[in-house]
């Protein structure tokens, strides 16, 4: 599944609620709540939590990106790409 389409997944979820999706301001104070918790998690070793709030962090960023029309596949592939560039040396 790509990028974009878990985007659609979170768009598609939030017009069924009737969320207008709208205030990144108060998803960027979420996703500093949802990092302590990971922060915790991290340190106690509890995976399970550490995956949920991982997901946790994904959707919100997913809602960013939905909330803006961002495409996040096209971004991912131009982040791989310098990160080939700035990583992996040719032989």
């Amino acid at each position: 599944m790509s990028l974009n389409s878990y985007t659609e997944e979170v768009r598609d979820f939030l017009r069924k609620i009737s969320s207008d999706n709208e205030n990144n301001q108060q998803k960027i104070e979420w996703l500093r709540e949802e990092f302590t918790q990971l922060q915790y998690a991290v340190e106690g070793s509890d995976m399970p939590k550490v995956q949920h709030q991982l997901y946790d962090m994904m959707y919100l960023l997913f809602e960013i990106a939905a909330a803006n029309d961002l495409d996040l596949d096209s971004e991912w592939k131009i982040g791989a790409e310098r990160k080939a560039e700035k990583y992996i040396k040719a032989d």
